[in-house]
């Protein structure tokens, strides 16, 4: 008759390994997991600064429009607030978990971002007389969605 002493050492002798071994494995798996949500923030906050630059190039480029350029200058700060609301979202689903700084900065942003839309219905009704100051209520509106936005994107 056949003993199983060697099977039975054997196997007490392997199932250590094997757990250190599979623990390793679980280790470097959560490794990996990080290390992908790591570089998903990186991409998203690139993607946030991209958004920034290009909404100030298009405020660079609309913000001396004259009264004949209304419906763009209208036209290209709503497509700048669009791009960083898409962004912000995009920040939003990524995020595992808001702290009460974020939250707070997001409910700026969403108040900002409300005036903003209001300041523009305005400039929508803006005549040539009073198109200075609509659009001079418009950048005031815009600095601080821009202010906002920082806070959010950090």
């Amino acid at each position: 008759m056949k003993s199983h002493r060697p099977l039975l050492l054997a196997l007490s002798l392997l199932t250590p390994a094997a757990l250190v071994l599979s623990g390793g494995c679980a280790k470097s798996t959560d490794t990996k997991v990080a290390d992908a949500v790591q570089d998903a923030k990186v991409a998203v906050k690139d993607a946030a600064i991209d958004i920034k630059d290009g909404a100030v190039s298009t405020w660079n480029r609309v913000k001396d429009y004259t009264f004949d350029k209304k419906a763009d200058f209208a036209s290209g700060i709503d497509s700048a607030t669009k791009k960083m609301d898409e962004t912000l979202a995009d920040l939003k689903a990524k995020a595992t978990a808001d702290t009460p700084e974020k939250t707070k900065a997001r409910q700026e942003y969403d108040e900002a971002r409300a005036e903003l839309k209001a300041k523009l219905a305005d400039l929508g009704n803006a005549t040539a007389d009073t198109w200075a100051d609509a659009k001079a209520q418009v950048s005031k509106a815009w600095d601080k969605v821009q202010a906002s936005y920082d806070k959010l994107k950090d």
